[in-house]
């Protein structure tokens, strides 16, 4: 699984996604790959208006929003 947070590299909510989206991955055994892109022109490519911005295999979950924990970790593992 690859999971891309895309946003800005000053972007503190989109830093504390990633984060938070690594621990949840550890945490439950997942192999996956946890990136962060800040490139401003794959933004616009991705389609990304409102930062963060969370893809998991290439399909952009969401945009704009940094769910809880919880609520992270149920996006996760209902696409295992």
């Amino acid at each position: 699984m690859n999971i891309t947070v895309y946003g800005p590299s000053g972007c503190s909510n989109c830093t504390e996604l990633k984060e938070t989206t690594q621990a949840v991955v550890d945490r439950n055994g997942i192999d996956a790959n946890v990136t962060k892109e800040t490139d401003m022109t794959e933004l616009a490519a991705k389609g990304v208006m409102s930062t963060p911005g969370f893809e998991i295999d290439d399909e952009m979950v969401f945009s704009g929003t940094t769910p809880s924990e919880t609520e992270l970790e149920e996006i996760i593992t209902e696409r295992l």
